[in-house]
């Protein structure tokens, strides 16, 4: 429950200082590499920027020591990543 609310204001506080015109290029661009290459791509909003994401550059980043390695790729970046490209989904923002 504390998570949620948590994560209610976290995105409260994106909406008004992230630009919708930049989430719309990152989205843009997640669609393009995952035609490209047929990966998943999550689009992240870390450091007051939009980041196009995918599993390898998640653990590489984990790796450099920017993200915890408790975290796991898939389980705990869905619920704070804004636009997936998975094909079950159907590339919908998440939730």
């Amino acid at each position: 429950m504390i998570k949620r609310l948590f994560n209610f204001f976290k995105k409260l506080r994106i909406r008004f200082q992230g630009r919708n015109s930049q989430f719309l290029k990152a989205v843009k661009k997640a669609d393009e590499l995952h035609k490209k290459t047929g990966k998943r791509y999550r689009v992240f909003f870390f450091g007051n920027k939009y980041h196009v994401w995918a599993r390898e550059d998640i653990r590489k980043k984990q790796h450099a020591g920017l993200l915890k390695f408790e975290k796991k790729c898939g389980k705990d970046f869905d619920g704070v990543c804004f636009y997936d490209t998975d094909a079950a989904k159907g590339g919908k923002p998440c939730s």
